[in-house]
């Protein structure tokens, strides 16, 4: 036995000495790292002080974002006759997530109305770990604005900049929670100003390629003098995943202060603003015979008695070719911009009459009961005068697609193909011939006739939301029932 453990004790030392001579024999390896950055900041002043000013900036207005948490009781569908107890009615707690900007030395924040509708509690984080219950003090679906308020001290509000001034090409930044991530900060520039998600919206967007993903909505948007130029508001129609893909909006400060002035001082913003004009789109004669474009302004052909408009001095014939400040280009523009302004406010006409250029200004009143701003349709030279559009996607006319057409839609296409739409529709501008529409209201079109049965069930005054394919891209159109 003695001899056994001597001979494996030999064997183990022997082992031992040619792993160690073999480790000798074998160069350590070597790793040499860099011994100084590649790039001296001296050599690209202008990069540096571009990451300087970036840090400086975003450190200025980060303890001003907000994230927002929303919670509110849904109630349950009960399953238990299919499938047990484990599956009966009940109440459960839906969360989600959204962010906000502080805009007052009171606590009163400015998130998107879409973040906070409906929400039993909603809860505030600051940049500091402090946590407040928010109390909401109302919200516009319209302009999609809600003003929130919370009771604390130590904050600091940024100024809402003039989106009136925001010109293509500006660097902005977007603060946000996308995901949960609270205090993200993505940059780029203004893509785009006066966009519309459809004929019927009130609002005009930023467009910025900053990256804006869920969660963004209700941050602000900022110039590169920290001030609020725009309320990120969504992606748009833009991304089938639900996620960024080069394009953002936001809505712009000067709509989301006009919408917070009126829910400070009301409660609420009133809209249905009334001038007392019936308008017609100028026609080619009649700009031949002024001298100006077909787009040039929109035609007065009534003034109503005892009406903004007449106490304004406008008259019968006059041209409107802005409304405050800004070109008006299409009878709808014009009756939008009328519509959204807020009652009481006094807005800025520039008339043509008799070659010679007028300002007046108006003040703008509730829409009286029964009153309908409608525009009188130019008919087309040679053919009968159209009747106005009063409702609905009346003015729109579809049809089955044609078998030779399906291939210029996306494979799975399903609905009715838009033949025709009339010139003064609801729908003018959002829809075109040939679009086919497969959705109305998230509800599948499957023929003509459930097209028209999913119409005759909404009342007029509501939005209808159409999901549509136009070519090989879906999208999606938004419209009031009018």
């Amino acid at each position: 036995m003695k001899r056994f453990l001597t001979f494996v004790a030999i064997v183990a030392l022997v082992v031992f000495l040619i792993y160690r001579w073999n480790e000798q024999r074998i160069p350590p390896p070597t790793f040499t790292p860099a011994g100084a950055p590649v790039v001296d900041l001296k050599d690209v002043p202008v990069l540096a002080a571009m990451d300087a000013e970036y840090t400086r900036l975003a450190e200025a207005v980060l303890p001003s974002v907000v994230s927002l948490t929303t919670s509110r009781k849904v109630q349950r569908i009960p399953f238990d006759f299919f499938f047990g107890p484990r599956f009966r009615g009940g109440e459960f707690v839906q969360n989600s997530l959204g962010s906000g900007v502080i805009v007052s030395e009171e606590g009163h924040i400015l998130t998107n109305y879409h973040v906070v509708a409906d929400m039993d509690e909603v809860k505030v984080h600051l940049r500091d770990g402090r946590v407040f219950p928010a109390r909401i003090i109302g919200g516009d679906e319209v302009t999609d604005i809600a003003v929130l308020k919370i009771e604390a001290s130590g904050i600091r509000p940024l100024p809402l900049g003039d989106s009136d001034q925001v010109k293509v090409g500006s660097l902005v930044l977007a603060i946000g929670n996308p995901f949960g991530l609270q205090e993200t900060v993505t940059h780029g520039i203004i893509s785009a100003t006066g966009r519309q998600m459809s004929s019927e919206s009130d609002v005009e967007f930023l467009q910025t390629d900053t990256a804006i993903n869920p969660g963004n909505s209700g941050g602000p948007l900022i110039n590169l003098r920290g001030e609020i130029i725009g309320i990120n508001n969504a992606i748009g129609n833009y991304s089938g995943s639900g996620t960024w893909q080069g394009v953002g909006f936001a809505i712009p400060s000067n709509v989301a202060k006009r919408s917070m002035e009126a829910i400070l001082k009301n409660g609420q913003v009133q809209r249905n603003g009334y001038l007392g004009v019936m308008i017609r789109q100028i026609s080619p004669e009649r700009s031949a015979q002024l001298g100006v474009s077909v787009r040039d302004g929109v035609e007065v052909v009534h003034v109503v008695p005892d009406s903004p408009a007449e106490e304004a001095g406008i008259k019968e014939g006059d041209l409107i070719v802005a409304f405050n400040g800004k070109p008006v280009g299409s009878m709808r523009e014009f009756l939008r911009r009328v519509a959204s302004v807020e009652v009481g406010s006094q807005v800025e006409l520039r008339i043509l009459r008799n070659g010679k250029e007028e300002t007046v200004k108006a003040t703008i009143r509730q829409q009286p009961e029964g009153y309908r701003s409608i525009p009188v349709p130019r008919p087309p030279v040679g053919t009968v005068p159209m009747p106005t559009i009063e409702n609905g996607l009346k003015g729109v006319k579809v049809g089955p697609i044609p078998p030779g057409r399906l291939r210029d839609y996306p494979d799975n296409v399903s609905g009715v193909m838009v033949t025709a739409v009339a010139p003064d529709a609801p729908a003018a501008g959002a829809l075109r011939e040939g679009d086919v529409i497969e959705e109305i209201n998230r509800q599948p079109v499957e023929s003509v006739q459930t097209y028209n049965e999913l119409l005759r069930e909404i009342p007029p005054g509501r939005r209808i939301m159409l999901s549509i394919a136009r070519g090989k891209i879906r999208s999606y159109v938004v419209i009031t029932a009018q």
